[in-house]
């Protein structure tokens, strides 16, 4: 496990701790609270994700995820008057989407997945696709591939990594909201799937093949979130 996973962990075990004492008291009448706001909804779901995501190191998921939540829970603390100003400031998402597609586009860099140098001091090979109201579609032909990332909110994207090589250890997470990604694999590979699918899901095309075409040595690990989207995974 490596640390970012540790740091998840551990946070999640403290507040869960936290919580059950807390509540325990107030059961008890040692403790004698209340809550602004409805705590225990759907808003929860999106929050939970992006304190997550920050814990290991994906700050553009954690960033999307967590504003989700923050602009479904400021109507609860506002006024009637108020809320009515507040709804009419939904175009801010389309200028903040469209600010963050200049940056990016302005900004290769942005969100790089982090590199680390091999022993032989070579970079490891990485991907970083992150789409916002817009699709691409790449093919990978690295002989080391290491995996990287891939983001797509409110659009897609198509990977071929059928003339790629996986390294020793290779992964890809993926963070997909109200979008897709199609990607294209060996049909030998190995993909060890855990990803989070909320009204979404995975599909892998493994169930076409026998057991015996799949490599176990050459394993690809699939991570991430899957919300109202889809992951397909096609074998050739």
């Amino acid at each position: 496990m490596n640390s970012n996973n540790k740091n998840s962990v551990f946070f999640w075990s403290i507040a869960l701790v936290a919580a059950g004492s807390l509540f325990l008291l107030r059961n008890f009448g040692l403790l004698n609270f209340a809550f602004p706001v409805k705590i225990f909804t759907w808003r929860l779901i999106p929050l939970i994700i992006g304190i997550n995501a920050f814990l290991k190191g994906k700050n553009m998921e954690g960033i999307i995820a967590t504003s989700i939540a923050v602009i479904f829970f400021v109507p609860d603390f506002l006024t009637i008057a108020e809320r009515q100003t507040y709804y009419k400031l939904w175009p801010l998402l389309l200028v903040g989407f469209g600010g963050l597609t200049l940056y990016k586009y302005y900004n290769p860099k942005f969100d790089m997945p982090r590199r680390e140098l091999k022993p032989d001091g070579s970079e490891y090979e990485l991907i970083n696709e992150s789409n916002i109201m817009a699709g691409t579609n790449k093919k990978v032909f690295s002989k080391s591939f290491e995996g990287g990332r891939v983001n797509c909110v409110m659009g897609g994207a198509q990977i071929d990594l059928t003339e790629a090589d996986l390294a020793e250890k290779s992964g890809l997470n993926v963070f997909i909201l109200m979008g897709g990604l199609e990607l294209k694999i060996p049909k030998e590979w190995n993909v060890i799937i855990d990803v989070l699918p909320i009204m979404g899901g995975v599909e892998d095309q493994i169930t076409k093949f026998p057991d015996s075409v799949v490599n176990k040595e050459k394993k690809f690990y699939l991570s991430g979130n899957v919300i109202m989207g889809g992951v397909e995974i096609k074998r050739f």
